[in-house]
């Protein structure tokens, strides 16, 4: 972390969590991003002067509204942040993402569709394809009202507020990547609003992907055609090189040990989660 932060001039900070670690046991909802994760942000943050950061990213995701309160405390102190993604940052992370002046992805690395999950009985589910089987279900049924019985089963299931909830977070990842576009990575850009709702729009668009899971890749970002300014970490090999070593000792230590979440900075300030073990300790010979 001290060799990348000499090397580009710029303190870094890493927030990173053990979604990609093979065989790792995680606690229900502890790699996702929180409200919690303020602590861990303000941590490795309230030591650092006022001036350009980089921050290393490593996310599958989590709540849009954690990720608003996060990017809106980070911004409001550090008027420039150069976003790292060394391997992968989905979901809410991707949101995150779209916050920076600028990004710098590796070839492979992956960013993800910011369409919103909706929790239902049957677990999550895409906010559109909700939407979709709602107005397949009134089309069906206006045609046949025979297929009322086959529909209402399915739809008593999904609440009678799912559909202006599908609407709301629909509407709320997009205007916050819209958003935070016009405040930075297009400030001062004639169309920045065009543009803006272009890259929110096509980064929300669940008929696009059909997958919340697909992966978003740097040529394709760049292939969008809306100038969005972001780069490959492999143009400057030494500066690839520091990063790679960062991104991989962070691995072994997600591989090695029962922390699954990191927040640190290239000062050292840190902030740990780790799954709880039980310890043994063997008893005095003699005692039962």
């Amino acid at each position: 972390m001290r060799a990348l932060s000499d090397y580009t001039g710029r303190p870094c900070v890493v927030y990173v969590t053990a979604c990609t670690t093979s065989g790792k046991q995680l606690p229900p909802g502890g790699i996702q991003i929180d409200v919690s994760d303020k602590m861990g942000f303000y941590e490795v943050t309230h030591s650092l002067a006022a001036k350009p950061i980089d921050l290393l990213l490593h996310s599958p995701g989590g709540f849009p509204e954690a990720a608003e309160s996060i990017v809106e405390s980070l911004r409001a102190k550090f008027p420039h942040v150069r976003i790292i993604v060394p391997s992968y940052a989905k979901s809410a992370a991707t949101m995150m993402a779209m916050s920076a002046d600028e990004i710098l992805m590796d070839d492979d690395a992956e960013l993800g569709p910011i369409d919103p999950q909706m929790q239902t009985a049957n677990g999550l589910s895409p906010a559109e394809a909700i939407k979709e089987q709602f107005l397949k279900a009134g089309k069906e049924i206006s045609q046949d009202p025979k297929r009322l019985s086959v529909w209402l089963p399915i739809l008593q299931q999904m609440g009678p507020s799912m559909l202006i909830q599908c609407d709301n977070a629909i509407e709320l990842s997009r205007t916050l990547v819209g958003k935070w576009l016009v405040r930075f990575m297009f400030k001062g850009d004639a169309d920045a609003e065009g543009k803006a709702e272009a890259v929110a729009n096509f980064l929300g668009q669940h008929s696009t992907f059909k997958s919340h899971g697909r992966s978003i890749r740097l040529k394709q970002l760049q292939e969008l055609g809306q100038g969005l300014k972001i780069a490959s970490m492999r143009d400057d090999p030494e500066l690839h090189s520091k990063i790679w070593s960062v991104y991989c000792a962070i691995d072994v230590i997600f591989s090695m040990s029962g922390i699954f979440k990191i927040f640190f900075n290239s000062k050292e300030d840190a902030h740990v989660r780790a799954a709880q073990t039980a310890m043994f300790v063997p008893k005095p010979p003699g005692q039962i």
